[in-house]
């Protein structure tokens, strides 16, 4: 191998070694820009760590003071809770208190009130309760007294036959010893009629009239012997002037001749009185509202019995004129009749006056009971505006018990002082509406601080 060859070989060698040296220059220029690099980065690193190590103690910090902040919290919530309980506990015992009070004020001024009313209905009622105790001692006296008048009726019915059998007995002696005398037989007639009136139990003047004097169509007087009165206005007209002459001359005599004359002179006298009674037509006087029919009274129970046994039709002949032919035994017991019927009538018209009485009575009660029952409403009324009047006088902020008092406490003089009890329940709702507005804003600050622990 020649010098040249190996000169060759060393060029070609040297060709190919110059990239592996422009290599390695490189590599090594490489290196040094990366141990640049690698100390620049442990640098960046020392001052990221200090850097943690700083942030990390602020993390700490951070999470104590939240630790505290969350005990504060948690305390005050605590403390709010137990205000809030003592709060609605003092609520509720106030307004138990406040209740039983106006509770107690309504018993004692429903109390006072019934007692009141009871004392008012004590005196209304206490009339009407003697009243209808009397009402009921009326009628049960009515219907003892009716009872009473009804046996002692028939016990007059019974005796009235033989009443006027002695009535009879007595005229027939007074009319022997006033044989003829016509007017002197009419008086005693009318005696007579007097005294059966009295018997009956009417009284003059009220339940009849003896001899009232009227005019006639004509302008006659007229004088009826007695007039008695009905109810409802109506009248029974009794006349007694029959002359009895003729009777005392059958009675007198003991032919039978002659007996049968002074009978026929018997009847006709009566028919003869018949016709003038109806001629003067009582029932047409204004004054006297009749019943259509008129009571000829005969004296002597004898002669009447007499007239009616021997001649029948003269009893239908009278009534044919609206007149009946009575003796002292009928008329006793018509006249009877007629006081019970009084008697009945005054009666019905005492327990209607009694039941007109209670029922105005009942009506007056009526009237009271509902004014009590407005008054009542009224009383309920009253305890509601009280208690609106109330609320809004002590409760709610700035109400006026609550201004009025610090008024007092900047030094206003007064001479008086609020009642207690108002200040109470006016410091009670301050006070509870000031925990409602702090319990607001606990509610909002504690979900910010969780939201908090929820980034750390």
């Amino acid at each position: 191998m020649g010098i040249s060859d190996l000169f060759t070989h060393l060029g070609a060698a040297a060709i190919a070694a110059v990239p592996l040296v422009y290599y390695l220059m490189k590599e090594k220029n490489r290196s040094a820009s990366e141990r640049a690099e690698i100390s620049f980065l442990r640098t960046e690193i020392e001052d990221s760590r200090d850097k943690n190590e700083k942030l990390e103690g602020e993390l700490r910090t951070s999470n104590a003071e939240i630790s505290r902040l969350n005990a504060t919290v948690e305390q005050e919530r605590k403390g709010f809770a137990e205000k809030t309980a003592i709060l609605d506990d003092a609520k509720k015992t106030l307004g138990h208190e406040f209740e039983n009070l106006g509770n107690r004020i309504f018993e004692d001024t429903s109390k006072k009130f019934a007692e009141k009313n009871k004392t008012d209905m004590e005196g209304i009622l206490a009339p009407l309760r003697e009243r209808i105790k009397d009402f009921d001692r009326k009628v049960t006296d009515t219907h003892v007294d009716a009872t009473r008048q009804i046996t002692s009726l028939q016990t007059h019915v019974k005796n009235h036959e033989t009443l006027g059998e002695k009535m009879s007995r007595d005229a027939l002696n007074l009319a022997t010893a006033l044989k003829g005398e016509s007017q002197t037989q009419g008086a005693w007639g009318e005696i007579v009629l007097e005294r059966a009136l009295e018997m009956s139990g009417l009284r003059k003047d009220f339940e009849y009239h003896s001899q009232p004097t009227y005019r006639g169509q004509d302008g006659n007087a007229l004088r009826p012997d007695v007039v008695v009165h009905l109810p409802e206005g109506k009248d029974v007209v009794v006349d007694s002037k029959v002359s009895l002459t003729a009777y005392e001359r059958y009675v007198s005599c003991e032919d039978e001749a002659e007996k049968e004359r002074f009978l026929s002179q018997h009847l006709a006298s009566l028919r003869s009185h018949v016709r003038d009674l109806g001629e003067k037509n009582y029932e047409n006087i204004p004054e006297i509202k009749s019943l259509n029919y008129i009571l000829m009274f005969v004296p002597l129970e004898s002669a009447f019995m007499l007239a009616v046994e021997k001649e029948r039709n003269i009893q239908g002949e009278a009534l044919e004129k609206n007149i009946m032919i009575v003796g002292p035994s009928m008329l006793l017991f018509a006249l009877r009749t007629i006081q019970s019927i009084w008697q009945f009538e005054h009666q019905n018209a005492n327990a209607r006056k009694i039941a007109e009485s209670a029922g105005r009575m009942y009506d007056t009660f009526v009237t009271f009971a509902e004014h009590m029952e407005k008054i009542g409403e009224r009383i309920s009324q009253s305890r509601d505006a009280y208690e609106k009047a109330m609320s809004r006088l002590c409760e709610g902020r700035g109400n006026l018990v609550k201004r009025a008092s610090d008024l007092r406490n900047l030094g206003v003089k007064a001479g008086k002082q609020l009642p207690a009890g108002m200040e109470e329940r006016s410091d009670v709702a301050g006070e509870a509406a000031a925990s409602r507005n702090g319990g607001d804003d606990a509610s909002f600050s504690a979900p910010a601080l969780e939201k908090k622990d929820g980034i750390v």
